[in-house]
């Protein structure tokens, strides 16, 4: 390490510690202006550069150390956290469509930005259409902060956010490719289309070993264990893949988040998904703080002014561009490879969405030397264009949500809003009164909060149709708790885990679209690649294959059970206003029907598939019985009963007790 860098290291690490503590602050006013805090972030990084702020860690964000820090530090965190938080089941069903817009839209798009520059500034075709790429790489960091925030449409959120995630990775590549080929005025279309697959595939290829190999460890680490390992495996597959291998660190880290993702429920205890869950979403928080910040101050405002026309064309095309490029593409999938139908309203959304940040001002920065006064245009129309898109596109997105009707919640959501409320407070007294504790402003707030949520059940009148879809989703929905907390406690094998949570979601999608099918087998329409790990788990020997046999009889056991609880919970929809006994009758005849087929089959399973029947319940019953044990531990450790580490080691030997149960 150079020394002068070793003398600033103290002074730029205060730095970035009074940059994030300001970004915190920073944050409590955008939270009561309601203005992303992105957005602001940007601003007041530019606006401390123009004020003349001596910065040490301004020398750490020109040209190619800015890339060097998003690439390497930034980008690993940014992109694993958003796809490990991404809907697996949704992100795989919507592939299709994602790869499309983050590829195809993205080759439209840079090639009517292209065309633009080469039109009315006179800039090269090669140069141009490199422009053209490292811009349409979209950052809706913000975009999607709103949306969870408003509560979008999950499909348009997942469609949104993967095609972030693999259009940086896709744009990166296209960048190495054109840079060369804006010096050397040579471009091969072939040799780059088989360059940018074998980099492409070999990212993906890497991510998932990283991921697969984590979550096959997952079973065997505490939550702070796996917290560290998360870090190793985001930043390990990143740099493996990039620097070792030459391929593209995005698309590893997307591939190892999504795979740890999708395999935590079934491979991770309830403590460690929390910790993960929070530790990135912390770790997200604090990158992209820094990171807009660090825009800001990078910008060279003199560089801005002195640009003004050729930013002002950059950001029409780009904003021409957008649409040109998702807009063909979703028609031509809907039409062509009849993907379920985006909708005109979520296409609005998604091209408004587009935002532009660190990735393309990044790519900016480290352009070639040899292009000379273009490098410098190129960097001031990016940082316009991002610009832009932060202060108009960024604080109108929630508008446009909101007009277009996707944030309106129907019915049957505030219903069940209101019957979760109301669930709670009674939750709440039953904790109370175990406690023995009384406190008359206490109940007397539990009191009104009952009666808020009871006003509203009162006030939200459904349709007959919309109160079974209401009964049918908490049944649904009961089960896929009682799946979960089976496989948290050992009962459940992760293939049989993934396979019950596959069909649960899939009934769940139906009910909410009108199309549920009742399957007296209700076995899960598994993915292929679900369905080749299930082979390959019963052609494998012990202890690394399984006994497809027990498993299946181990599943239905757990749909029998589920069902059952699912039935005793709609019990409670009888003593709700606006709801019809009948409509519960009838919902809840289904779930018994589901309890009585599965009842139907295990009878005879286990002799008819060579099982000892016998030993199977007992193990079953057993273990059933650790369950209440481990939830009650938990439970006094959340009341202050028990510390932490000794409901550890009762819990660790309750665990140990139900693997031997029934040997």
């Amino acid at each position: 390490m150079p020394h002068d860098l070793v003398e600033q290291l103290p002074r730029a690490l205060l730095e970035v510690s009074l940059l994030l503590g300001a970004a915190v602050l920073i944050s409590l006013l955008t939270r009561r202006i309601h203005i992303q805090l992105t957005v602001v972030l940007a601003m007041a990084g530019l606006i401390a550069t123009e004020l003349g702020a001596d910065l040490a860690i301004s020398s750490l964000l020109t040209g190619e150390g800015f890339k060097e820090l998003l690439i390497n530090l930034f980008l690993p965190i940014l992109i694993f956290e958003a796809a490990l938080g991404l809907s697996t089941r949704i992100f795989m069903r919507n592939l299709l469509a994602i790869s499309a817009l983050a590829s195809v839209a993205l080759v439209i798009s840079a090639a009517v930005v292209g065309l633009s520059l080469t039109a009315f500034l006179g800039i090269p075709i090669i140069a141009a259409l490199l422009f053209g790429v490292l811009i349409s790489a979209t950052d809706p960091v913000a975009v999607v902060a709103i949306f969870r925030d408003l509560g979008v449409p999950k499909r348009l959120l997942t469609l949104v956010e993967g095609e972030s995630l693999l259009n940086d990775g896709v744009a990166i590549v296209l960048y190495n490719i054109l840079a060369v080929a804006a010096i050397t005025g040579v471009i091969s279309v072939g040799g780059g289309a088989a360059d940018f697959a074998i980099v492409v595939a070999g990212g993906i290829f890497v991510g998932a070993i990283f991921g697969i190999f984590s979550v096959m460890l997952l079973p065997l680490l505490d939550r702070l264990a796996a917290g560290a390992m998360s870090i190793a495996v985001a930043y390990g597959s990143f740099i493996f893949a990039e620097a070792i291998l030459q391929a593209s660190g995005v698309m590893a880290a997307v591939a190892a988040g999504i795979v740890m993702g999708g395999l935590m429920e079934s491979r991770a205890e309830h403590a460690t998904r929390d910790l993960l869950h929070e530790l990135w979403e912390s770790l997200g928080y604090m990158a992209n703080a820094l990171l807009f910040l660090f825009i800001g101050i990078a910008l060279d405002f003199q560089l801005l002014r002195d640009n003004l026309a050729a930013i002002l064309i950059g950001i029409v095309a780009v904003l021409i561009a957008r649409p040109l490029g998702v807009v063909p593409v979703v028609l031509v999938l809907e039409r062509a490879a009849r993907i379920p139908k985006v909708g005109n309203r979520n296409s609005s959304v998604m091209v408004w969405g587009g935002l532009r940040g660190g990735v393309a001002l990044a790519l900016a920065l480290a352009l070639p030397l040899e292009l000379g006064e273009l490098r410098d245009q190129f960097i001031a129309m990016t940082g316009g264009v991002v610009l832009a898109t932060l202060l108009i596109n960024a604080t109108t997105i929630s508008f446009l949500v909101h007009a277009l009707g996707l944030d309106k919640p129907s019915r049957s959501d505030e219903y069940l809003e209101a019957l979760a409320r109301m669930v709670g407070v009674r939750s709440a007294r039953d904790r109370l009164d175990e406690l023995n504790f009384e406190d008359e402003l206490v109940i007397a707030h539990l009191d009104v909060a009952e009666a808020d949520a009871r006003d509203q059940l009162a006030r939200t009148h459904l349709d007959p149709e919309e109160q079974v879809n209401v009964l049918m989703l908490r049944g649904l929905y009961i089960e896929r708790e009682t799946y979960q907390s089976l496989s948290d406690a050992g009962l459940l094998p992760p293939i049989a885990t993934r396979t019950l949570m596959q069909e649960i979601d899939d009934e769940i999608e139906e009910v909410e679209t009108g199309a549920l099918r009742v399957d007296d087998a209700r076995r899960a329409k598994l993915p292929w690649y679900a369905l080749t790990h299930r082979w390959l788990l019963g052609k494998m020997p012990p202890p690394l294959g399984a006994d497809l046999n027990e498993v299946s009889y181990i599943e239905i056991s757990a749909r029998r059970l589920a069902a059952h609880k699912a039935a005793e919970e709609l019990e409670l929809f009888k003593t709700l206003p606006n709801v019809d006994v009948d409509n519960v009758d009838k919902a809840k005849a289904l779930f018994t029907h589901w309890e009585s087929r599965a009842a139907e089959t295990l009878d005879g399973m286990g002799e008819a598939c060579g099982l000892d029947e016998r030993v199977l319940r007992r193990r079953q019953a057993k273990a059933l019985s650790k369950i209440a044990i481990v939830e009650e531990l938990n439970h006094m450790v959340t009341i202050g009963v028990l510390s932490s580490q000794v409901a550890d080691e009762a819990a660790a030997r309750v665990s140990a007790e139900v693997q031997q149960a029934g040997e």
